[in-house]
């Protein structure tokens, strides 16, 4: 009878454990879901950096398409993400853990970006020396919902 309620309790502790792991973990992507007709963009193409004299000047061409393939409508802006490498860090570089908005450009309101023939020119006037920044943007919609996030680009500032 003893060995009965100590495979019993073994199986409910095991039971949790399981349960709490799976409580845990999850799909990894956040943030809400995307109803099926939102017209999400596709990345952008071409995410460029320059070194300028005490900055960093992005620049990528629109998305055109949207995640179906069909031509995208209303674009709304971006997210401008970066994370800054200091040097002797053992922060991964090509990570994309790490990662914050330093920008959001507002299509109808263009003030801190300017557009010029589809491509995107953004200036990140926020340079430290000494460091490796790296680059993301995130295109959105209208509606607010993110479409996909571009590859990275990074600058190194001795």
């Amino acid at each position: 009878m003893k060995e009965w309620k100590r495979v019993g309790r073994a199986s409910v502790t095991l039971l949790g454990i399981l349960i709490l792991i799976l409580a845990v973990s999850g799909c990894g992507k956040k943030g809400r879901p995307i109803p099926k007709d939102a017209r999400v963009p596709r990345a952008v193409k071409n995410l460029q950096a320059k070194k300028l004299p005490g900055e960093i000047q992005l620049s990528w061409e629109e998305p055109r398409k949207d995640l179906r393939g069909d031509k995208l409508k209303g674009l709304a802006g971006y997210d401008v993400l970066r994370k800054v490498v200091k040097p002797g860090s053992n922060e991964c570089v090509d990570c994309p853990e790490g990662f914050s908005v330093v920008a959001v450009l507002d299509r109808d309101h263009p003030i801190n970006f300017r557009a010029e023939d589809h491509t995107i020119i953004w200036v990140d006037h926020d340079i430290k020396r000494g460091g490796i920044y790296v680059y993301r943007v995130v295109p959105f919609n209208a509606d607010g919902y993110k479409g996909e996030i571009s590859d990275f680009v990074k600058l190194v500032i001795p």
